[in-house]
């Protein structure tokens, strides 16, 4: 398996952290390119939303809010000025 690269682990970190600022879910396009892999690793799902299905939402999985308590949010906090 390819080692991961820094910049592939920032941009799944920063979607992780993403969570935090939107508990209610994320768009079903946000981080596209991310999420699909997120999700094969089982930390979030993709889930209907809205009339007849016609919007998704991606949501952390237990496991994914393990992550994000690992991950850490003080990346956000010091954004917000806390």
């Amino acid at each position: 398996m390819p080692s991961i690269t820094p910049s592939v682990a920032q941009g799944r970190h920063k979607a992780l952290r993403a969570f935090a600022d939107n508990p209610q879910g994320l768009p079903g396009n946000a981080y596209s390119s991310v999420m699909p892999v997120l999700q094969a690793a089982g930390l979030v799902t993709r889930r209907d939303a809205g009339l007849k299905g016609r919007r998704t939402l991606w949501f952390l999985t237990s496991a994914g809010h393990d992550m994000v308590t690992q991950v850490g949010t003080d990346e956000l906090q010091k954004r917000r000025g806390e």
